[in-house]
């Protein structure tokens, strides 16, 4: 099949070049236009002629399955691409939410402050829209930030995320 348009190929350009040196050579006069319409006519006949043969020749059942399998081929191979370009978006926004998940929590914690949960909220395109971190009821004997509204201003400081994004929730101890 995949041979039979190669010579399908190869026979239109070697028509096309033929018809631009006969183009070139023809005179101009009352025969040229009989010339162009024989020209028309092989052409046409070379453009048909895979088909006539695949009637001829009664594969046009199996040269169809031919085809319809390939389409179903690459239909599967695109859905497994896209698939795995989602698995491949989710896995690295997961990574990326879960690093700031690990460094809001060891920066809190230099500060001496007790964290129990964070929660990050990220966009599709990775902008954060909310961060929410659970901390211990805050001592201010034994910690740097002494009330939650330092915390949310350290935060906003070390990730320049706007106030209104960042939720710190005091849990008794």
């Amino acid at each position: 099949m995949v041979d039979l348009f190669k010579n399908w190929i190869s026979v239109l350009l070697c028509l096309g070049i033929f018809i631009t040196i006969i183009k070139l050579v023809i005179p101009k006069n009352n025969l040229r236009k009989y010339i162009y319409s024989l020209i028309g006519i092989i052409t046409i006949i070379a453009l048909i002629s895979p088909v006539i043969n695949i009637f001829k020749n009664g594969d046009m059942q199996e040269s169809l399955k031919t085809v319809l399998s390939n389409f179903d081929e690459q239909d599967t191979s695109q859905v497994d691409t896209e698939k795995y370009n989602k698995v491949k978006e989710n896995a690295v926004k997961e990574s990326f939410t879960q690093s700031i998940k690990t460094d809001i929590k060891a920066k809190l914690e230099e500060k001496r402050i007790v964290v129990k949960k964070v929660e990050v909220f990220v966009s599709e395109n990775y902008d954060i829209q909310k961060i929410e971190i659970n901390i211990e009821k805050v001592n201010s004997d034994t910690a740097d930030l002494s009330s939650v509204t330092q915390i949310v201003k350290y935060i906003n400081e070390q990730y320049d995320i706007h106030y209104s994004k960042i939720e710190v929730i005091e849990e008794g101890a």
